[in-house]
């Protein structure tokens, strides 16, 4: 009886490494979920701006840095080519963002001025969209070489369904040291006290603050030790002559625009994104529907954002194994329109719900570029993912526009801006994206 014919290109690591390759990926994606707080830069970001007293268009400036620092892997993808280099970028950008969360925490811990404490907090938020972006970058070409298709629903499941619980834990933290007490916003009682809350005593601000960015050292400390551990093939690709940057990019860009499948993708990316970040202004309509300052919602509404994210995210990875890649982008983009409807419609108390579903709305970021990673060939699964995040460059706008809507004609008028652009995400990934190449 003949034996069956093995593959002709099996996958390179065996299955111990892959599992190895998969257990640190979700560790070190849950790491930077526990520190979520500060690294998703938006919410605590806009609390503290509005704290220190800037308008609703400042407080949005921090995510606008952010997405504006989204060119930073096109150069660092450039530089570092080779599969060797991966790890210590991954390093690297961990690195940098420890440093990041305690060069924030320092001017607000002095008695410097308030322009200076806004500075670095915007500051913040374009180097810690710099670091993140780049290791997104890097890591995507990590899974796909890594880690056979097989398992990547497996490992994608267990970093963004099982991370999520350490970003509530982190959550909940952060509320305790910036309200000094955990309960449910509506829970007040008639003398201003809490009942049912867990209690620490409120600290002084902005030192509640300092505290918070200042806990992100040691988190993404130790993600930079587990991230010199990941397992991979050599490269038997011999390393081609670097071409010079500004061809590079034009090659790039003409490659995104000559492919019509990945095209959309960016287009769609680009307005969910856009529209994902409506949800600093959900944030300070929070204060204003139940009372109070916004730092005494901003641990709610991350827990909320996260506990949804661990069910949505546990049912992505088990949809992925069992479908194809645009589904996670689907359902993905269909549960973040559904968090800006909920909170343009629905009253408090239930308002707050709007946040856990944005949060599950915020797994795109994973399932776009998911998307692009099985449609890209294995060498430019690096520089596509860069290009994906680059051509996300119109969203940077996006918060400062929405916080400048909110000024002119209110919180509402903000959300059916953000609505618009879901849906129009929405309708690309549903009527335009094939389910597989």
């Amino acid at each position: 009886m003949p034996h069956p014919t093995p593959p002709s290109n099996p996958f390179p690591l065996d299955s111990g490494r892959q599992l190895r390759n998969v257990v640190l990926y979700a560790a070190c994606t849950g790491l930077i979920y526990l520190s979520a707080p500060v690294v998703y830069v938006g919410i605590v970001q806009a609390s503290l701006c509005h704290e220190l007293g800037t308008t609703d268009a400042v407080a949005n400036l921090p995510s606008t840095a952010f997405y504006l620092a989204t060119i930073a892997p096109l150069f660092v993808a450039w530089q570092f080519r080779t599969v060797g280099a991966i790890k210590p970028v991954v390093f690297a950008c961990f690195v940098v963002s420890a440093v990041a969360g305690l060069a924030v925490a320092a001017p607000l811990w002095a008695a410097v001025s308030v322009p200076m404490r806004v500075a670095a907090v915007v500051a913040h938020g374009a180097v810690i969209g710099g670091a993140t972006t780049v290791m997104g970058a890097f890591l995507w070409e990590l899974v796909r070489r890594g880690i056979a298709p097989e398992r990547r629903g497996l490992a994608l499941g267990l970093a963004y369904g099982t991370g999520p619980l350490l970003a509530v834990a982190g959550s909940m933290g952060t509320q305790l040291l910036l309200a000094g007490q955990v309960a449910l916003p509506w829970q007040a009682a008639g003398d201003g006290a809490t009942r049912g809350a867990l209690a620490v005593g409120r600290l002084q601000f902005p030192l509640n603050f300092a505290l918070v960015f200042a806990s992100t050292a040691p988190i993404l400390g130790l993600a930079a030790i587990l991230s010199r551990h990941f397992v991979l093939p050599p490269d038997t690709k011999p390393d081609d002559p670097r071409p010079p940057f500004w061809a590079s990019l034009i090659e790039g860009v003409g490659d995104i625009v000559g492919d019509r499948v990945l095209l959309l993708a960016v287009i769609a990316y680009s307005c969910v994104i856009a529209g994902t970040c409506i949800v600093n202004n959900m944030a300070l309509y929070t204060a204003e529907l139940f009372g109070g300052a916004a730092e005494d919602y901003a641990g709610y509404q991350n827990a909320l954002r996260f506990a949804f994210k661990v069910v949505c995210g546990l049912f992505l990875g088990w949809l992925l194994s069992r479908t194809h890649a645009k589904m996670g982008a689907l359902v993905a983009t269909g549960m973040c329109l559904a968090g800006i409807l909920w909170a343009l419609i629905v009253p408090k108390p239930w308002f707050l719900l709007s946040f856990g579903l944005m949060g599950a709305g915020d797994l795109c970021g994973v399932y776009f570029p998911n998307y692009v990673m099985t449609s890209s060939p294995v060498d430019k699964v690096r520089r596509n993912i860069a290009y994906l995040q680059l051509m996300t460059m119109p969203a940077s706008f996006a918060p400062a526009a929405f916080g400048a809507i909110s000024d002119a004609y209110g919180f509402k008028a903000s959300f059916l801006a953000a609505a618009a652009m879901a849906g129009t995400s929405l309708a690309i990934v549903a009527l335009r994206l094939p389910a597989r190449r």
